[in-house]
């Protein structure tokens, strides 16, 4: 767990002087059955979380890490990847660099597409990628945020959710919610009747939460939001990003 803390941390502040360099397997690691969280987080994402679902119809990254062979011999032995899912500007990190690698198509929304000039697909709206795998618009954190739903099982949440394990609940960041509040309350509504076993968020915590949770929290969070409103949310004990 210390080696994964050491290998995960996108400043490298985090080590050992008696053994510098970190035991072989440390990343990826497998969360659940063919999801695998990919570490190496990148200062350039802010630090954000990535992923590896392995799938017969072609693997999927969502979001980038640090481009290192650390990763690349693994994932070729996974089977690498036909697709990059970008959810926003943010985490897109070395993306360019593993599409090359794989030569796999890499998806962004057109409001935050600038921020990745090589991506091969653009989405205007909800949009279809793959066999189970759907692209979902949530803007709020960027205008052009979006989240993917996969298998109808797994959601990947970039920064617009993630699960707050000190308030035991699904959460966003007002913080760090640079382009609207309002259309962030609308997006959780708009996510709340997908069905979700997994939450995979790009910061704070993935969680294992049952489609049962998921929809009962869902249900009330985006009038949550709206009724609370941003600062008094910031305001709550245990808020996002000041212990993570």
């Amino acid at each position: 767990m210390l080696w994964r803390a050491s290998v995960a941390c996108p400043t490298k502040s985090i080590g050992n002087r008696n053994a510098p360099r970190p035991p072989e397997g440390v990343f990826p690691v497998e969360l659940t059955a063919g999801i695998f969280a990919l570490g190496h987080n990148s200062p350039s994402s802010f630090g954000g979380h990535s992923y590896l679902a392995v799938r017969a119809h072609g693997n999927l990254m969502v979001d980038s890490p640090r481009y290192t062979r650390a990763l690349t011999d693994t994932i070729d032995d996974l089977g690498g990847m036909s697709h990059v899912l970008l959810s926003h500007r943010d985490d897109v990190a070395d993306a360019d660099r593993w599409a090359e690698r794989y030569g796999a198509q890499v998806w962004i929304h057109e409001d935050d597409a600038d921020a990745a000039p090589y991506a091969t697909n653009i989405t205007t709206s909800d949009q279809l990628v793959d066999d189970g795998v759907m692209s979902i618009h949530v803007p709020g954190h960027t205008k052009g945020h979006v989240v993917y739903h996969v298998d109808n099982r797994f959601l990947f949440t970039g920064d617009a959710l993630f699960w707050n394990h000190r308030r035991h609940e699904l959460d966003v960041a007002p913080k760090q919610t640079w382009y609207s509040w309002d259309a962030l309350a609308d997006s959780m509504d708009a996510i709340a009747d997908l069905n979700v076993e997994w939450v995979f968020p790009g910061h704070g915590k993935w969680h294992d939460i049952g489609h049962t949770l998921y929809a009962t929290q869902m249900a009330r969070l985006g009038n949550a939001m709206r009724e609370t409103g941003q600062q008094a949310w910031s305001r709550r004990p245990h808020t996002t990003f000041a212990w993570y």
